[in-house]
């Protein structure tokens, strides 16, 4: 009887997501709790996945910045990332902590596609501070997307607002309308700029972006910080690559240049 209300707890907590939530996971990725960072690749890499993904969107990254060295690690959040996007903060900054004191690293650099961007820095701009190296940005909504934009792999066509709103909230959970251009949380996010003092940025998007819209949205200003950015387009380096919003993660061309912008950050370490 324990294991069938035990099943059936299960069920009924899986039945109350929303259905993002509920999507079969991509890939598979491990965390490997004895890897450390070296002089030649100096700091933890942790990769954020976006909403209603998973950690094993990273297996290809993942697999190819450990074989280049890098110590690298990646958490699940907020019931694939559905959760309001404060809670997710909290549950990453627990997460970053074990990693900082488990490698003793003083710094790490995030990287974060879609939501997993906006974590990112809301991280950053609070407990965070003073503990970042660097930030890679993959099609994130920093500025916030169209609710048309979001809503784009399901829908294909205009609705009424409170059906869009209706919709985003039943699939994307909470953390949908918190992604949306004007909400309360990215206003907050970046009211006091985009970047921070001492951390350096690169903003990477692509121009097939249906869920992020503009795509520029994911570029950040650097204001008066002093703050290196770099925005660009996946089709600056490659003309005719079609990289979809999905698959940033996963996409050679993308990865391609996550990992040029780590061999970059550590020579100039060195």
């Amino acid at each position: 009887m324990a294991g069938t209300y035990a099943e059936a707890s299960d069920l009924a907590q899986a039945a109350s997501l929303p259905l993002g939530a509920r999507l079969k996971p991509r890939g598979i990725f491990e965390d490997f709790w004895d890897a450390r960072p070296s002089a030649h690749s100096p700091w933890p890499v942790i990769l954020l996945h976006g909403t209603t993904d998973a950690k094993g969107v990273w297996q290809l990254l993942g697999q190819e910045l450990r074989a280049e060295g890098w110590a690298v690690f990646a958490p699940d959040y907020g019931h694939r990332a559905t959760s309001p996007i404060a809670e997710s903060v909290k549950q990453v900054a627990s997460y970053i902590d074990a990693v900082m004191a488990v490698t003793g690293a003083e710094k790490v650099i995030l990287i974060g596609h879609s939501q997993g961007g906006v974590v990112a820095r809301a991280w950053l701009h609070g407990p965070g501070r003073g503990r970042v190296k660097h930030v890679i940005c993959l099609g994130s909504p920093n500025h916030g997307t169209t609710q048309g934009g979001i809503l784009s792999p399901l829908l294909a066509m205009r609705h009424q607002e409170y059906i869009m709103r209706s919709l985003i909230d039943s699939y994307f959970g909470p953390a949908g309308q918190e992604q949306v251009v004007g909400s309360p949380t990215l206003d907050r996010l970046n009211a006091e700029g985009d970047t921070i003092p001492g951390v350096s940025y690169t903003c990477i998007a692509t121009k097939q972006d249906t869920v992020v819209v503009p795509p520029e949205t994911c570029f950040l200003d650097p204001g008066d910080t002093g703050a290196e950015v770099d925005n660009l387009y996946v089709q600056d380096i490659e003309r005719l690559a079609v990289v979809t919003h999905m698959d940033m993660p996963m996409d050679r061309r993308v990865r391609a240049i996550v990992r040029a912008t780590l061999k970059r950050l550590a020579g100039q370490e060195g």
